[in-house]
């Protein structure tokens, strides 16, 4: 048995509309659906990829305008604003293969506006910029794998006034 996009979509809408479920895991054979409210607290539990879906990732040098992709960054800069993946998947900096970037450092961005996709099993996600600003670093280099809440990009707010 495997989920279809709209089993995924209908599983979401009802974390969505439910009052008192933060978040939720589901498992179908090797599919896991791990969604989460935003807001909510961060379980102490984090869930490990079987040993079958393991993967190594090595760093590759990262194309102009992108940022050294071969850390995780964790923490954020003093200043900047953290722009994080709402789920794991696959990051994408372009709509399409064939389409100029979304963002690039040192772009200007609006707050809400579109700076990157994450892709699950076939669908995507646009991830917004949480504060008007400039694009700083991209920390993630295009068509990498992603985990949930993972810093992807660091904006600089603009100023006030």
């Amino acid at each position: 048995m495997s989920l279809s996009h709209t089993d995924v979509r209908r599983i979401l809408e009802i974390l969505d509309s439910a009052k008192h479920l933060e978040s939720l895991h589901v498992t179908v054979g090797e599919f896991v659906l791990q969604a989460r409210k935003p807001g909510a607290a961060s379980s102490t539990r984090e869930w490990v990829p079987p040993a079958t879906a393991t993967q190594t990732i090595e760093p590759t040098e990262a194309p102009a305008g992108a940022g050294a992709a071969s850390e995780v960054l964790t923490e954020v800069p003093a200043g900047l604003v953290a722009v994080r993946a709402p789920m794991v998947g696959t990051f994408y900096m372009r709509p399409g293969p064939d389409q100029p970037r979304f963002v690039d450092v040192g772009s200007t961005v609006q707050a809400g506006e579109t700076v990157c996709l994450v892709e699950v099993m076939k669908m995507f996600n646009s991830v917004q910029a949480g504060v008007a600003g400039t694009v700083e670093r991209i920390v993630i280099d295009d068509g990498k794998p992603v985990q949930h809440d993972q810093i992807v990009m660091l904006i600089k707010p603009a100023k006030e006034g």
